[in-house]
């Protein structure tokens, strides 16, 4: 799209429906371009479907731009290790204090219906521009969810900590925890020894540290990352890296990778990267779907065993990653 096909769209607007515009287009496009009362959210749309950016809308009222952020979860999708309402207690506090301070934003709505929690709150900005615009609101919106961030971050880390002292984390080798995946009696055994396994491994990196590790009834162990990794393949990723860690005994499929894709979609959007961990590799469809979501933003990146087990027997975890990083990003 381009700003001339960009400024048609938005001559057509009406007040019910925002259009949806690219970042690329956003730097040729100003305030009188938007009809007043309308707005556009920033994204692209795919075969019919929406792939939103920043889950808001920029509006334009009178002479100037407002951002509406859209903090809107159900609590069955909701994965950080505080609970949903906890969280958007704390951004809306955020809000209220911001308020006062700066007089720059203002909560529009908030609602639990028992299934869903919204809250979305206003932020105002002097410029015209719609790049400039949108950096400004995204910059403020980032500011005030900053506390809850953090506090989530800081309550996962405290249950991992606590999980593992509880489960006489750190007693075994890297060795012996391996030995462990492949020949342990239950799949109780062999789950908890491939996510105490994988969880080490990430803590040997530098930047990385996990907060978080959910232990499911189908052996699925979901891994929480903080990413504050100064490798460059890294550093450009979200601030939060999801692992997921599968010990079956066939190999994983294309069905494992898509609904894997969808939950590190589905992070508050604070996370661009996941490991897909498969301990008895996997399906010859896993290449075709990495091709087919090469252009999208979420990358996820597929370990095996075989990774796992030359991260340990090499001490080399850190570049096992940026090694199947670089094969991920160049399919």
């Amino acid at each position: 799209m381009n700003a001339a096909q960009a400024r048609q769209i938005l001559r057509g607007l009406d007040e019910e429906e925002p259009a949806v515009l690219p970042v690329s287009v956003l730097k040729n496009l100003n305030v009188n371009d938007i009809p007043d009362g309308c707005g556009f959210q920033i994204g692209t749309i795919e075969d019919s479907i929406h792939k939103i950016e920043w889950n808001g809308t920029i509006y334009r009222r009178g002479a100037n731009l407002v951002g509406e952020a859209d903090h809107t979860w159900t609590r069955k999708y909701w994965y950080s290790p505080i609970g949903l309402e906890q969280y958007l207690d704390l951004v809306r506090r955020a809000v209220e204090a911001r308020q006062k301070t700066c007089g720059d934003v203002a909560i529009t709505y908030q609602d639990d219906d028992g299934a869903y929690v919204a809250l979305r709150f206003e932020i105002m900005t002097t410029e015209t521009n719609l790049s400039l615009a949108y950096a400004a609101i995204l910059k403020v919106s980032h500011q005030v969810e900053e506390a809850a961030t953090a506090a989530s971050d800081e309550v996962g880390k405290r249950i991992s900590e606590i999980a593992a002292r509880l489960s006489g984390w750190g007693s075994e080798s890297l060795d012996n925890l391996v030995d462990a995946v492949e020949t342990a009696s239950t799949n109780q055994d062999k789950g908890r020894a491939l996510e105490e396994l994988c969880s080490r491994l990430f803590e040997t990196v530098p930047g990385m540290s996990v907060t978080q590790r959910i232990l499911t009834e189908t052996e699925e162990i979901d891994i929480s990352i903080i990413n504050g990794s100064e490798d460059s393949r890294f550093k450009r990723e979200g601030a939060i890296i999801l692992a997921e860690c599968k010990n079956w005994s066939r190999k994983c499929g294309k069905n494992e990778f898509v609904v894997f894709r969808s939950k590190v979609e589905n992070r508050s959007r604070r996370a661009t990267l996941g490991f897909l961990i498969s301990w008895n590799g996997f399906a010859e469809t896993i290449t075709k779907e990495m091709l087919r979501g090469s252009r999208e933003e979420t990358l996820i990146i597929p370990l095996t065993g075989h990774d796992i087990r030359e991260a340990v027997r090499n001490m080399n975890f850190s570049q096992v990653l940026a090694k199947t990083w670089d094969a991920a990003v160049s399919l």
